[in-house]
């Protein structure tokens, strides 16, 4: 009777609660409902095997509707088909799959807790009491929160583990906690029944019975099935402890419901028989023992019947009936035969059923690890094939960058070549016009100022021989050098002016820029915008910018529009500044400008403004001072 009390009990606490939210899921809720009626009756009657043949039949239309809710359903029906089947991997496998679908998808932790608690009765079936205690115990505290509906369940696999691991303090307290959130009778009567056994097997009668006695009282819940087991087992309880008058008051009102809801079976009229002999009420004893046995006997309960004849045999020698005694002892010695060899070809189907199943698992672990092993060898071909693919690319890339590299290099060899080259072009010009101011010196024989337009000659040309064999020089010495061309010119000319200004940052710096790239507009400008007897001014002035240096030179002469001398010559010193200043962008991806403005066409006043955008990149040294000159 207890089997199939937890049996039912279980059944009802799987039913998801119903969801009304929509139409669909009124579809789907009655779905589950048609498959748990389907199997359940199975699973009760402890068929797993024609319970697996529904669930299958089942399982296109499932994943064809492919709600989480009802696959969810299936698993766990699967899980519980396997469990009781004893295909303990079978069963872990569905249980787990169940249990990640649910985490998955679900929003409402109902399916998470009724997938946690079956995966914890797979555990605890394979005693695997630690793991099972940690899914019920993350399902129980969930239920707290969402779903007190199936708080009795969860208490009861707690109860369970905890009996396996045998703490005592823990199966009382979920067994009360679970007979306190039992909302229907049949709950309430499995927790009385497990609170009453626990009571019997710590030797707590007295507890039992104060247990069902308050149980009486209770007026909160009542049905004639529980009223039966609650007075059944009081009245047992009672006569354990001989109080044999009180114990059958219990156990007739027992009876007396039982009869009424056709739930006769044979122990309980065997314990009344026993309670009755223990009155010496031996005629009625005879009565319920002979009735007892007529009910064993279709179900073949061969330990029952053995125990009715046994009592029969007792009732009989108390009686002084020795030779019908006699008789039923033997009786008793024959169905003990029965029973054992009942119970020993009942060990020898479930060893073979158990090894059907063994062997079946077995054969399901061989294709496992067959198909394991394939997908880990295609698994590993296809990561040695990208490998492959991979190491190709990246040498591709490599020599494609070492291509790209020697390519650049060539690139920036050939601009250096390039710039040397318009250097070239650019110092001779520069030189034969002083030697020409020099020789027009000793010609008029102007020996002192020859001497000292010499020393300032000698000092412009030896910067400019220590720069000859490099692309760059430091700003300072382009500067020094501007300087001493200047003086130059202001030693050749009467009325010429000059300002040298290096402002910003610049004093902080080490800067290089290729040679000869300022001074050309700057001889330009006197040469060609400052006729005779005019007086000439030329503002130099270098300002520092995001990594690039504005130099303006800015004269007075008398602009673009008034040169009619040289033009060619002119044209020809700007081609070749723009030419390396394109250069230089190019050698450090920045843009490099050369703009010249004739300030009278602007309305600016008087010459010839020229602004140079130089790029370059600089390193913290000494400071360089500012020069000027007037």
């Amino acid at each position: 009777m207890y089997r199939l009390l937890l049996l039912a009990f279980i059944f009802a606490c799987c039913k998801q609660p119903k969801n009304d939210h929509n139409h669909s899921l009124e579809n789907v809720d009655s779905l589950i409902t048609v498959l748990k009626k389907r199997v359940n009756p199975y699973f009760h009657n402890r068929e797993p095997e024609k319970a697996g043949v529904v669930l299958d039949s089942l399982r296109g239309t499932v994943e064809e509707i492919d709600d989480y809710r009802l696959t969810g359903a299936w698993l766990r029906c699967k899980t519980v088909e396997k469990t009781m089947s004893k295909s303990f991997d079978s069963a872990t496998y569905y249980g787990k799959k169940a249990l990640k679908l649910a985490l998955e998808k679900d929003t409402s932790n109902r399916e998470i807790i009724a997938a946690q608690i079956q995966f914890a009765d797979v555990l605890k079936e394979q005693n695997f009491n630690d793991s099972a205690l940690k899914y019920a115990r993350k399902a129980y505290y969930m239920a707290k929160k969402v779903d007190t509906l199936g708080l009795p369940l969860i208490c009861l696999r707690l109860y369970e583990i905890y009996s396996r691991i045998g703490d005592l303090s823990m199966q009382r307290f979920y067994l009360f906690e679970g007979l306190k959130y039992s909302k229907q009778p049949t709950h309430k009567t499995v927790f009385a029944n497990n609170i009453s056994r626990y009571y019997t097997e710590t030797g707590q009668n007295d507890s039992a019975i104060l247990f069902f006695k308050a149980m009486e009282n209770d007026t909160s819940f009542s049905s004639p099935y529980f009223d039966a087991v609650k007075f059944e087992n009081l009245g047992i309880l009672l006569t354990n402890k001989k109080k044999y008058k009180e114990g059958l008051y219990y156990q007739l009102k027992a009876f007396a419901i039982n009869k009424e809801i056709g739930e006769m079976d044979a122990l309980s009229y065997f314990n009344l028989a026993a309670t009755y002999q223990h009155l010496q009420g031996y005629d009625k004893a005879i009565y319920y023992l002979d009735t007892a046995l007529k009910l064993a006997i279709p179900v073949r309960d061969w330990q029952l019947i053995k125990r009715i004849w046994h009592a029969k045999a007792l009732n009989l020698k108390l009686q002084s009936k020795k030779d019908d005694a006699y008789t039923s002892l033997d009786s008793a010695y024959t169905y003990y035969g029965i029973e054992v060899d009942s119970s020993i070809l009942l060990r020898e189907r479930e060893l073979e059923k158990q090894y059907k199943v063994k062997a079946k698992d077995e054969e399901i672990k061989s294709l496992a690890f067959a198909n394991k092993v394939s997908n880990r060898i295609n698994r590993q071909q296809r990561i040695i094939i990208f490998a492959l693919i991979t190491s190709g690319l990246l040498a591709g890339i490599i020599a494609y960058l070492m291509w790209r590299r020697r390519k650049l290099q060539m690139q920036v060899r050939e601009i250096e070549l390039r710039q040397q080259l318009l250097r070239t072009r650019m110092e001779p010009h520069f030189l034969f016009n002083l030697l020409s101011v020099l020789q027009g010196f000793i010609r008029d024989r102007l020996y002192e100022k020859s001497s000292q337009y010499l020393i300032q000659f000698s000092q412009l040309l030896r910067l400019s021989l220590e720069n000859a064999g490099y692309n760059y020089a430091s700003l300072k010495d382009e500067v020094s050098a501007l300087d001493s061309f200047l003086r130059l010119q202001e030693m050749n000319l009467e009325n010429f002016e000059y300002r040298i200004e290096v402002l910003g940052e610049l004093v902080d710096y080490d800067i290089s820029i290729p040679p000869m790239l300022i001074q050309p507009f700057v001889e330009n400008a006197i040469l060609h915008g400052f006729p005779s007897g005019y007086k000439g001014y030329i503002s130099v002035r270098i300002i520092c910018e995001t990594k690039a240096l504005r130099v303006t030179i800015d004269d007075n002469g008398v602009g673009l529009k008034d040169i009619t001398t040289n033009k060619a010559k002119r044209s020809m010193a700007t081609i070749i500044t723009q030419e390396r200043l394109n250069i230089l962008g190019k050698r450090f991806h920045r843009p490099a400008k050369l703009r010249i403005i004739d300030k009278k066409t602007e309305k600016l006043g008087q010459g010839l403004t020229v602004e140079l955008i130089i790029p370059f990149e600089k390193k913290r040294k000494n400071k360089v001072q500012t020069q000027t000159a007037a």
